[in-house]
């Protein structure tokens, strides 16, 4: 559809007379021409052209004259003047409609969206158009019918996208944008930088509360504030809305999220630590436990099989204290790998805190051996209990 909508623009280009007038004359200089009015006016092309002609009279070296009509909108899209497709495609920057996405012509400037070099006015007009798409998608909802962005910040206001009333200062504010295209311009694409929200870490929420404040207070008076408006303000708004979120980003400055690492390294370190340490005394004391049976021997079988009932039921207790402590230490394990992702930390600190996880998790790796070691004297407290039990009752 696109190379044939670029089709019947050069035949417009060529043509003598108004693309908007019922009949065009057009010099059929080769027989290229003659295969590209005879393309643009066929059975299949015709619905969408709307370009008529007496095939037999194509000769080359001759005017023929073409009947046209305005072509299929799905097709592309034909302005005689740049103020007509301004009030035309304008209220349509924001629509979901498709025929707002189609190609277009503007005769009196003689330019096709589809043309390699851009003049200035179009780059003016298209960074508006950038502009306001930005604008919305930082607002509360969209009002397509009454054609107002609202935006919901400290207070709820509107802002008036509908530039049919205000034409002439649209036009100037797009001729004085091509004119200077180079500064505003640059501030304007700045803007729509700042005002990208798709990454999901750019503090989005906190953005759209500080952009609805500044558009407020460019606002004069009880006047509706307009596109106009905002465009004549884009370099105090972005100055504003940067500078005020500049200030909010103190409180993530990168000297507090390195005192927040070495917080969290110094805690987890604590944790591990206190993990397994906190029944050692405990599993410790299980030897001299065991030996108390050889010191009070003698006493008398009944002493020491209840001496011995009493050491199995404390190696018993010391062995789920010491399983309840390395289920904490496996969560530990667990949290400090995942400690530093989900926007816990910037890129920036990876390094310094893949640094502080090696040291974390060699400890817990450390604190694990001394599990095994400790499970071990208790399965040897256990079976040694067991087994003099056994041994006194018979």
């Amino acid at each position: 559809m696109q190379k044939l909508f670029s089709k019947l623009i050069d035949v417009y280009r060529k043509a003598e007379g108004s693309c908007h007038a019922p009949t065009v004359n057009y010099r059929i200089d080769s027989d290229d021409d003659i295969a590209l009015i005879t393309d643009i006016t066929s059975d299949q092309n015709y619905d969408n052209t709307h370009v008529d002609v007496d095939v037999k009279s194509l000769i080359v070296g001759t005017t023929v004259q073409l009947d046209i009509k305005q072509p299929d909108p799905n097709l592309g899209r034909t302005f005689k003047k740049f103020k007509d497709f301004i009030k035309g495609d304008f209220p349509r920057v924001l629509s979901s409609n498709n025929i707002s996405k189609t190609p277009y012509y503007i005769e009196d400037i003689n330019y096709s969206s589809q043309d390699d070099i851009t003049p200035d006015t179009i780059k003016a007009y298209n960074s508006i158009q950038k502009l306001l798409s930005c604008l919305a998608s930082m607002s509360a909802y969209l009002d397509s019918a009454n054609r107002k962005i609202i935006f919901v910040g400290k207070q709820t206001f509107e802002l008036h996208y509908d530039i049919s009333n205000d034409l002439v200062a649209f036009e100037k504010i797009l001729e004085g944008l091509s004119q200077n295209s180079g500064k505003k311009l640059q501030v304007i694409e700045e803007f729509c930088n700042w005002l990208d929200v798709s990454d999901v870490n750019r503090h989005s929420n906190e953005r759209k509360s500080i952009l609805a404040s500044v558009l407020f207070d460019i606002q004069a008076g009880s006047k509706p504030l307009g596109i106009c408006e905002v465009i004549e303000n884009v370099e105090r708004l972005y100055t504003s809305a940067k500078g005020q979120f500049d200030n909010y980003l103190e409180d993530f400055k990168y000297e507090k999220f390195v005192q927040k690492l070495e917080e969290n390294s110094e805690k987890f370190i604590s944790r591990v630590n206190d993990s397994i340490s906190k029944v050692l005394s405990q599993v410790l004391a299980l030897p001299i436990a065991a030996a108390a049976p050889v010191i009070l021997k003698g006493q008398g079988n009944s002493n020491e099989i209840v001496i011995y009932l009493a050491l199995l039921v404390y190696a018993t207790i010391c062995y789920f204290a010491l399983s309840t402590q390395k289920a904490v230490l496996d969560h530990l394990d667990s949290e400090v790998k995942n400690f530093g992702k989900e926007g816990k930390l910037p890129k920036s600190l990876d390094e310094k805190w893949t640094i502080e996880k090696k040291k974390i998790l060699l400890l817990i790796d450390k604190q694990t051996h001394l599990y095994w070691i400790m499970r071990g004297i208790i399965y040897i407290v256990i079976v040694y209990s067991s087994f003099k039990i056994f041994d006194s009752s018979f």
